[in-house]
Order: structure tokens, then sequence, then C-alpha cells
């Protein structure tokens, strides 16, 4: 194999790839498949739960293909002065050999003739949606993913397309989020199905703030994301994801509408003394249109703040989990929040003023026994 690659896009490419080399749900080996082949240089990882593939134009003298350790090419690569690599591969030997500048180093390698191969996808439904939609989407909800094996169904995220609408969901049991897209995807199918939370964050990190369709292919056992020049392949999770809905109240007794910002930096300078991790914990008391956040510990001390707010209803005094709450405000990305309460000890919702439709999250208050 002889081929020459741009440093930087060979650095994002086994960066990309790389990312199933830490999991440590693998049974394969450790490895990134490294093929050149029609004027791209192809570097692919795979593990029991995803696969992701990353290819970048390169000029291609000789094709071949080489398993290298871990994320020893990226390491590699990184630290060449030129802005150019080349790549090379001597017959019958198992070393790649990278020169950029004055550079030379050589990387031992596997034979690619074992190298697992990529999951065959029998699609039976795809959408197309833009990167900034989809993106916008997975940061309003990837942060109610549960991490709570116990619960595996909801350490992922449902997924559900009907015709011209894609809607996203993910529950951990104090937290909901459901956000809805419109999709223009002419003769797809409806679908439901849960992709892994693992999954949902690498999609997430590829996303760009842009216009590029992003294709999503849906099999029985596999879905198929495409960033442009990366593909993830990724299992699904097996088991009938909660009805979320069902646990959407209608009836409120106190409506609270405030700017993000603000109360997201009360509840930071509240975090500096309520330091209890999970427990930590606000108080919020709303009445005669104004608010009042408040938290202490035995420990640290005490936070009081106080500012008018636009309320409707009825006096409300109600305690939250500092990072949830948190997580509910910095996901409106447009316009001011909308909290809706239900009650002292009942849930909470959360919208944007500017997009009360699409989006929703939901939050349970702590009680103190």
């Amino acid at each position: 194999m002889r081929a020459t690659a741009n440093r930087d896009d060979l650095i994002f490419a086994a960066g990309a790839a790389g990312r199933t080399l830490t999991s440590k749900t693998s049974s394969t080996p450790q490895g990134l498949r490294l093929t050149a082949e029609d004027g791209s240089l192809c570097l692919t990882s795979i593990d029991n739960e995803m696969a992701i593939t990353c290819r970048i134009p390169a000029q291609v003298i000789e094709p071949g293909a080489l398993v290298l350790p871990s994320k020893l090419l990226a390491e590699a690569v990184r630290r060449f002065p030129g802005l150019d690599v080349d790549l090379e591969i001597l017959e019958g030997r198992y070393t790649l050999t990278l020169r950029s500048g004055f550079s030379e180093l050589d990387l031992l390698g596997m034979p690619a003739t074992n190298f697992s191969e990529l999951p065959e996808i029998d699609s039976l439904s795809t959408i197309s949606i833009p990167e900034q939609a989809l993106r916008s989407m997975l940061r309003q909800t990837s942060f109610a993913l549960s991490s709570d094996d116990m619960r595996p169904i909801l350490t992922g995220m449902l997924w559900s397309y009907s015709p011209g609408k894609l809607r996203l969901v993910a529950a951990d049991g104090f937290k909901v989020a459901s956000r809805t897209e419109n999709v223009d995807a002419a003769g797809a199918q409806p679908f439901r199905v849960v992709v892994p939370g693992r999954t949902v964050h690498e999609i997430e990190r590829l996303l760009g703030d842009n216009d590029n369709m992003v294709e999503i292919a849906i099999g029985r056992n596999h879905i198929l994301f495409q960033v442009q020049d990366t593909v993830i392949i990724s299992r699904l999770l097996e088991g009938n994801y909660i009805d979320v809905d069902r646990f959407l109240p209608t009836t409120f007794v106190t409506y609270l509408t405030v700017k993000p910002k603000a109360l997201i930096d009360a509840l930071e300078r509240s975090a500096v003394v309520a330091k209890d991790g999970l427990i930590a914990t606000v108080r919020l008391h709303l009445r005669d249109g104004r608010l009042v956040v408040r938290a202490q510990s035995a420990e640290y001390g005490k936070h009081f703040e106080e500012w008018p707010v636009e309320m409707r209803g009825e006096e409300m005094d109600i305690l939250f989990n500092i990072r949830v709450l948190g997580e509910i405000v910095k996901s409106i990305d447009e316009g001011d929040i909308e909290l809706s309460f239900t009650g002292q000890h009942g849930p909470c919702i959360g919208r944007s003023t500017t997009h009360p439709d699409n989006y929703w999250s939901l939050v349970m208050p702590v009680r103190l026994s």
C-alpha cells in the first residue's frame, strides 16, 4: 500500500473511527482497520454494539489494508510537523511506515483478513434531516438518558417516525425530554426504535451547525447514520419503551416564565453551597410575582436571591435537585422558559415560549422525608 493524505483529515478520521476502541463491551480485537482504495483512505473500528467508518480523500498509488492497535495512528499523526502524511506498507510485511516533513515512524500492525465485517442493514425505512436540526434535537433530549443498567431500555433513546414527523424521547425516572421535528421524507415507512445512549452521544459529537443532510436508515436489528463521510452503524435495543405521554399532566396550578440564563445563573450560585452530589437541592418560592431561589447546607452555608418574574396562579414552594433542574433549563435554546407546576409534589413541565409545541421536558421535585 502507498498513499498520501492530509494530516488534519487523517487525525479527524482516526479520532472519529477510533471512538469504539475504548468500549468495555468489545470482544473483537481492539484495532483500527486502515484501507486505501479508490482515491480515499477508509478507517473502520467495530465492537459488539457499534461500528464507525470514516472516509477521507487521498492520493492512492497502491491499494492495501492493515489493522493498527487502538488509537496509535491518531497519536502518531498528531505529532507530525508537515501538512501531508505519506503512508506505506511494504509487500509481505505488517508494518505501516508514516512520513511527514523530516520525520519517519513505523507502526506494527496485523493483517486485515480477520477483521470483523460491518453489519448488513436490511433497510426498512430511510429518512434524512439537516445536521443542525438533528443536533438541536439531541441537545434537547440526550441529557435525560438514563445510565442505570437495571433498566436497560431507558439507557437508550426512542426514535419514532410517523409521516412528516421525527420524534426523539429520553427518560430516566427523574426527568423526561421529548422533541419533535418536521421531516420531509416522502415514501419513508413509520418506525419506532430504541437507539443506545452511547450511539446517541457519538452522533452528537459528529454533528455541526450546518444544513448538510444526515442520512438515517433503519433495519430490523440495526440503525445506520451517515454524517458527511462518516458512517455509524449501531445495534438497536430490544424491548418496549415506556409511554411517556401518559406522564404528561394537563392541569396546572402555577406558571412561571423566566429567562433561562437568569435562572441558570441563580442555580449555579446555589450550587456553590449545595454540594451534596445527587441530593443537592434548591428551593423555588413563587409568590406575588416574585421568584425566590434558596439553597443551604450545614457544611458550606446558604444562598438567597429574589427578583420579579412573570407568574400566574397559586403561590408555589417547591424543591428540586439543582443539577436536574439546571439540565431542564439549559435545554431551552430559544426564547424564555415556561415552567408549569402541578403542585408541590407533582411533575413540573418545561417548554420554550418560542416553540411550545415541538418540545417539552418533565422534572420531578424532591420530596424530603
